[in-house]
């Protein structure tokens, strides 16, 4: 495989790996906010899928 190749896939891990412990550590803010919407946009960017954190803790 080409060098570029596999340093994007290292790039595309860490970015996944960082922005799921980001979201895996912070409250879920609410949707009508930007900052709701930016979290929002940062799940879909990881495809985080469905509510994760509401069975957390049961």
């Amino acid at each position: 495989m080409p060098d570029w190749f596999l340093q994007a896939l290292g790039y595309a891990t860490l970015y996944a790996i960082v922005v799921k412990a980001v979201l895996a550590s912070t409250p879920t803010p609410p949707a009508d906010r930007w900052y709701g919407r930016a979290y929002r946009a940062l799940e879909w960017s990881v495809l985080v899928i469905g509510r994760v954190k509401e069975g957390a803790g049961r």
